[in-house]
């Protein structure tokens, strides 16, 4: 297994780039050793939001960071601020992390989306079960940045015992948030976490 190869699809040219040559050679690197591989690619657009489950373990953030190291791809994410003590906030920062106060959510999604809109080029990946723990609901401000925003929700998934990590496709959108967090999770369920045991039913 830990031998396999694993498969970095190219992705499309509009796509926001980050790295250099000794990140995508790291990411490839250690994603190989891991046996991790990804599939699928991105939608070619120069602003995406991406949503990330099922979240259950801190490996989750190492498993993506690595995948777009290899892809050459930068990305924004959300951390709670009390995560960025020194030094681990030097390497969030540098990584793309954005300190929110999960205390004060009010206008986290209208900041969020107008740093997209003042963005060149962004990849926002905000994980909508807030939480490594399992949760019966998930956070919908996702769904108000998309709308916002005039963004597509990208669906990626890790899942661990095919050690694969899915890009796309883009959820079905219907404007109603009950009709489209029940058909997003009902995606979801195909995929398993690092801990079962802390995935969202």
């Amino acid at each position: 297994m830990a031998s396999r190869e694993p498969v970095v699809p190219q992705q499309p040219p509009r796509v926001a780039r980050g790295g250099n040559a000794f990140t995508r050679w790291l990411g490839l690197t250690v994603l190989r050793l891991a046996g991790w591989q990804v599939k699928g690619c991105l939608p070619d657009r120069e602003k995406l939001l991406v949503i990330a489950a099922p979240h259950t373990s801190n490996w989750d953030w190492v498993i993506a960071l690595l995948s777009l190291w290899a892809m050459g791809l930068r990305m924004n994410y959300l951390i709670k601020d009390t995560a960025l003590w020194w030094p681990a906030s030097i390497l969030i920062r540098a990584t793309g992390g954005i300190g929110v106060n999960r205390a004060e959510p009010a206008g986290i999604a209208d900041s969020l989306a107008q740093r997209i809109r003042d963005a060149d080029r962004i990849i926002m990946v905000i994980t909508p079960e807030g939480t490594r723990s399992r949760v019966e609901q998930w956070k919908t401000g996702f769904l108000r940045i998309a709308s916002v925003s005039s963004l597509p929700v990208v669906q990626v998934a890790w899942d661990y015992p095919s050690r694969t990590v899915h890009l796309g496709p883009e959820a079905p959108l219907t404007g109603d948030a009950a009709t489209d967090i029940a058909a997003i999770r009902q995606y979801y369920r195909q995929f398993t976490g690092r801990n079962p045991e802390n995935q969202s039913p």
